[in-house]
């Protein structure tokens, strides 16, 4: 009966070991999925403005490149001509870089941001992760001490049947001396 009771302990535990195995690898798998798929859209999302921005730079250089072709045409023009196409030329120019450099900024500001709630999404999963393993161990340390408290009632049950039936040979032994004893009288 012991061997049985150990055998269903042992198979117990090794099904516990087996479901919490298991349950870890669900959840690092799941926690690897998640950061995989983040990592990619935070990568996809860094190329797109990446290109975006080099499209931006590419329409700057071509502006740049029509406004120093007014400033060839400019110089054939008389004095008065030129200072007007220079300081057009000048506004053009400057508004143009501003207007790049607002959406550099922007789009280094989205990116950033976007940054930060994946990896703040990243530090989610892990530390639920963590919890969950840590939740795992401390069950499976209360599980442990639940099967050493089931062997020692175990234990202790066995010792109390062998001691009850010492106690009543015992019993029976004194009831024949005391029934040998009363004929005697």
């Amino acid at each position: 009966r012991d061997a049985a009771e150990k055998k269903r302990q042992i198979r117990e535990k090794e099904e516990f070991d087996y479901a919490f195995k298991r349950e870890q690898q669900t959840a690092a798998d799941r926690f690897a999925y998640e950061k995989a798929k983040l990592e990619k859209d935070l990568k996809d999302k860094k190329e797109q403005m990446e290109q975006e921005l080099s499209a931006r730079e590419a329409a700057v250089a071509a502006k740049e490149a029509e406004l120093n072709d007014l400033r060839k045409q400019a110089a054939q023009h008389p004095k008065e001509l030129e200072t007007s196409v220079a300081r057009a030329v000048k506004e053009t120019s400057d508004r143009l870089l501003m207007a790049a450099k607002s959406r550099e900024d922007l789009l280094m500001k989205e990116a950033e941001g976007e940054s930060n709630v994946f990896k703040a999404r990243i530090e989610l999963l892990e530390k639920t992760t963590k919890e969950q393993s840590e939740r795992i161990t401390a069950l499976t340390k209360q599980l442990e001490a639940a099967y050493q408290k089931v062997q020692d009632i175990a234990v202790k049950t066995v010792e109390g049947a062998s001691n009850s039936k010492s106690v009543a040979s015992l019993q029976q032994l004194l009831g024949e001396q005391i029934r040998k004893q009363s004929p005697d009288k």
